[in-house]
């Protein structure tokens, strides 16, 4: 609290009592906070962008307009940096008590939604740019290390826009390819290519 204090020196706002008290001290947490938050995140994904509340994962998919989207940690932390700051600015600009909750709470609330639809925009993009190893089935290429009867080596295939390097064993089991030989994908397991020896003659016509 004595924390909190000296901060509203800082800011000027060493006079405030009542609720612009609890106003400014949501403010200043949750903007505090969030900043952290955001940062980790820029940082490389270090902070967990969904919080657990009654048991249940918030970060589930209940469709674009639901509520679960608002209550993640990043949302919650949004809601109270907006509730004090406009909470705050509405009771210092002489509105009644409970015009200035209400009012920090209609900002915070849509605070919650816009950071919710613009994180979820987000965790979208992030999943079509995930690679897709079923789109390349059909897809040939060449071998890069070579493959063994029974064992993984790995191929280099165009897919998705890209040449890629993936993990690949071969169709006929017994057949052992060296690097530098043509081959297909015929199928996929998991991130895995099923590949099969392509002739010269059949790279060619295709």
């Amino acid at each position: 609290m004595a924390l909190i204090g000296d901060t509203l020196d800082f800011l000027g706002l060493g006079e405030i009592s009542g609720v612009d008290y609890l106003f400014a001290a949501m403010a200043i947490v949750g903007t505090f906070l969030f900043m952290i938050y955001f940062l980790l995140i820029l940082l490389g994904g270090a902070a967990d962008g969904a919080m657990e509340i009654a048991g249940f994962d918030a970060d589930f998919d209940l469709g674009a307009e639901g509520i679960f989207h608002m209550l993640t940690l990043q949302g919650i932390l949004s809601f109270i940096m907006m509730f004090g700051i406009f909470g705050l600015a509405v009771s210092q600009g002489g509105g009644l008590p409970v015009v200035a909750i209400l009012a920090g709470t209609a900002a915070g609330v849509s605070s919650m939604w816009l950071i919710g639809k613009v994180f979820q925009m987000m965790k979208s993009l992030e999943v079509d740019a995930t690679v897709q190893h079923s789109q390349a089935i059909g897809a040939q290429g060449q071998v890069y290390m070579t493959i063994l009867p029974g064992d993984t080596g790995q191929v280099q295939v165009e897919f998705q826009g890209a040449l890629r390097t993936c993990a690949a064993v071969l169709e006929n089991v017994n057949e052992t390819l060296k690097t530098g030989k043509f081959v297909e994908v015929t199928r996929t397991i998991g991130e895995t290519l099923i590949v099969r020896e392509l002739s010269l003659k059949e790279g060619s016509t295709e």
